[in-house]
């Protein structure tokens, strides 16, 4: 009875944020185009935070709680499933090849990840380390700031249903929130129920499920032909689940990590951003066709699934 009352509140949860998503990703577009800003941008910055925000959650409430592998397993697990599920399956349904990527907007991508790297060499996320990761933040600011587009001539008629655009944009944020949080919930009371340990918890279920934002956002782009607003959302949701979640169990807790932390999941995580990097400089070009680009996406995912089975000791 208690599993099934768990396994409806995470239907719930979905459902809620599913629509969350849908708006979220329509008024924010709505929002990009008012300011001049590019879909990359606002994929960057306001879908990315509004993403990570579980995350981030996640991460004050397992300090608290004394639950830090718990954050950690979904930074590093959260950021794999951002790559190779999210991205994975923007490629499987894209349908025109995409804008070309600056570089420059991806080196922060590059440099958080390392800079995570660097921290997880000792399995202890000191303040220093901590420190290092706001500096890589601020560096990500930089870049976003020194690339935007931005213009000052809005049309007055534009303005007019601003109110209504900034109202739904934050009903959708609330929502994106609130859902992924029950889902998380609901989640992970089936996960304790079967008994799974915490590090596991945290790479699959908690990862997962504070990654359903990125996965709802990503559908609803997709569908709606905004791709380059996905590379912005994995782009930004991995830099800041990066520089914004690890630093508070730097600043605030003193834990010793598990090493297959380090010599398993984070190697995998490298591996998809040095794999992710590479299609999103290519992809874009003549290189690759439409069906070049489904199958890596097919690709990722099918990584993905392998990696969760792996997990789970079904491989």
């Amino acid at each position: 009875m208690e599993l099934m009352i768990n396994f409806l509140g995470l239907v719930a949860s979905l459902i809620l944020l599913i629509w969350g998503a849908d708006k979220f990703v329509d008024n924010s577009s709505l929002v990009a185009k008012k300011v001049g800003v590019s879909e990359l941008t606002i994929g960057l910055t306001i879908v990315a935070l509004g993403t990570s925000a579980p995350e981030i959650f996640v991460g004050i409430s397992s300090v608290l709680n004394n639950s830090e592998s718990i954050a950690m397993g979904a930074v590093v697990g959260s950021n794999i499933s951002n790559i190779a599920l999210i991205f994975g399956v923007s490629c499987i349904g894209m349908s025109f090849l995409p804008k070309k990527t600056p570089i420059i907007q991806l080196m922060p991508f590059l440099v958080s990840a390392g800079v995570l790297g660097y921290v997880l060499i000792d399995l202890n996320v000191s303040m220093l380390d901590g420190a290092l990761l706001i500096i890589a933040f601020f560096y990500f600011l930089y870049v976003i700031n020194a690339n935007k587009n931005t213009q000052t001539n809005i049309d007055v008629d534009k303005n007019k249903n601003s109110l209504v655009t900034l109202i739904f944009l934050t009903v959708g944020l609330i929502a994106l929130i609130l859902g992924s949080r029950y889902a998380v919930i609901y989640a992970e009371k089936i996960a304790l129920f079967l008994n799974v340990s915490e590090l596991i918890i945290g790479l699959t279920i908690i990862a997962i499920g504070t990654s359903l934002p990125e996965l709802a956002a990503t559908i609803s782009a997709v569908l709606k032909k905004k791709t380059d607003m996905v590379v912005g959302n994995v782009i930004g949701s991995n830099v800041l689940n990066i520089t914004l979640v690890v630093p508070i169990i730097g600043f605030f807790s003193n834990v010793q990590l598990d090493e297959v932390l380090l010599g398993r999941d984070y190697l995998i995580m490298i591996i998809a951003t040095l794999l992710f990097m590479l299609v999103v400089l290519i992809y874009s070009t003549k290189i690759f066709s439409i069906t070049i680009i489904r199958f890596v996406g097919i690709l990722f995912v099918s990584g993905y699934i392998l990696y969760l089975l792996s997990l789970s000791n079904l491989l």
